[in-house]
């Protein structure tokens, strides 16, 4: 996405800036608009005793390390050999993720009919399927542009703020849940497009597809650009208000406070369909957009003269901390709506082994370990949410008082032995 020099707010005049972004034609109306988001989005944080520890173990180096190797394709694009190598690079670094017992974790390619780059497609969830109905997406796009420059000649084209940076930080998303044993409650997916730089085409092919199938999407989350701080300014993340909803971007403001440890700026604009959200926002689906700052301090090179995509959009412009942030706010996002509406305890269980597969030229990894049984609700809303709890009489009573006020600061009484009995399976 290019956000730098684009003032005026009308597409007709973005798509003058920006040549190579043919967006009249990619932003094809799905056949059928999506069905509505099957829950009513939360519009605070409700599981800090959940995302806390995981984004703690967020790691910048690990975070440096995919990036970087990303950046080491000629280029990405759309229509190259190189794009195609990239998206099997990004499928054999997700098929290497461990998996914990009681988690499935799926990846495959996502063919696209009129260019020969692939989109990613992982899906996270519990082995033992939930009642929670809808699942819950986030993306970005790994594409570049052309050999260095929109006309397509020049040297490589490392594309590292735009958007190796978004494409690691949903990586290192998914690594933190599998790595860590975090079983979601309603499933996860995590998406790296195609062709976002030629029109959004990979995402609007995918937001399309799930419309017309019916596919529940609780909501969508983008990450365009999330690496770059410019020199002399405090590192923030912008929130998007066009072409997303209220309601997602509403809880995309709370779990950036709660999470990212940065500040933010609210009521960024693109002014046009710049980037991957807008093709789920049309879908008629729930979508919200993180950027790397307020517009006037995102990366300095427009398409007129270098692009995002250029020789000069370097693994030294991106600021490795940064990306870490959206990978933290990232997770706040995707557990909340993940367990949101639940009423039910975490499991977080071991790593297992993984098998793969090839069927149709398109590779498949599934991992189904052990399975575990999700904890029954608990009487009172706080008392449990988010602790995994082990089946003896002390620990499970000690956690128990740890996360409910009630049980804690009254006596032991008849609904807390209830409690315990239903969630632990024993009577203290």
């Amino acid at each position: 996405m290019k956000l730098v020099g684009i003032l005026a707010t009308l597409a007709t005049l973005s798509l003058a800036l920006r040549p190579n972004k043919p967006l009249n034609k990619a932003l094809v109306a799905p056949a059928t608009k999506a069905p509505p988001s099957p829950i009513t989005l939360p519009t605070t944080a409700q599981f800090q005793s959940v995302v806390n520890p995981l984004v703690a173990k967020v790691d910048v180096n690990q975070v440096s390390s995919w990036l970087t190797k990303l950046t080491q394709f000629p280029d990405r694009y759309y229509q190259s050999q190189n794009g195609v190598a990239a998206a099997n690079w990004i499928l054999s670094t997700v098929q290497a993720l461990p998996v914990p017992s009681g988690a499935k974790l799926t990846v495959s390619l996502y063919k696209h009919a009129n260019f020969i780059q692939p989109s990613v497609i992982a899906r996270y969830e519990s082995a033992t399927p939930t009642n929670l109905q809808g699942i819950v997406v986030t993306g970005s796009h790994f594409d570049t542009l052309a050999g260095g420059s929109p006309q397509g000649d020049g040297g490589p084209n490392p594309a590292a703020d735009d958007c190796a940076s978004g494409s690691a930080a949903v990586f290192e998303s998914l690594r933190i849940l599998t790595s860590q044993g975090f079983i979601p409650g309603r499933p996860i997916e995590f998406h790296w497009y195609a062709a976002e730089e030629e029109g959004l085409y990979g995402s609007t092919d995918i937001a399309n597809a799930y419309a017309a199938k019916g596919v529940q999407v609780v909501s969508y989350l983008n990450l365009d650009q999330s690496g770059y701080v410019k020199a002399g300014t405090t590192p923030e993340i912008g929130i998007f208000v066009d072409y997303t909803t209220k309601a997602a971007t509403t809880l995309l403001t709370s779990t950036v406070a709660a999470y990212a440890g940065l500040p933010q700026i609210g009521n960024q604009v693109c002014g046009y369909q710049c980037t991957d959200n807008a093709s789920w926002y049309n879908a008629g689906y729930n979508s919200a957009m993180a950027f790397e700052s307020a517009n006037t301090n995102a990366f300095p090179y427009n398409d007129q003269v270098n692009s995002d995509g250029s020789p000069l959009d370097t693994l030294d412009k991106v600021s490795m901390p940064h990306v870490a942030a959206f990978a933290k706010s990232t997770i706040g996002f995707i557990v909340e709506l993940s367990l949101a509406g639940s009423g039910t305890t975490v499991q977080t269980t071991t790593a297992a082994a993984k098998t793969t597969t090839t069927a149709g030229g398109v590779k498949t990894t599934t991992a189904v370990a052990k399975t575990t049984t999700a904890a029954t609700a608990c009487a009172h809303s706080k008392c449990v949410t988010g602790v995994a709890l082990r089946s003896t009489c002390d620990t499970c009573v000690g956690q128990i008082i740890a996360q409910d006020s009630y049980c804690g600061s009254t006596s032991w009484d008849s609904t807390c032995v209830g409690e315990v009995k239903s969630i632990c399976g024993i009577t203290c």
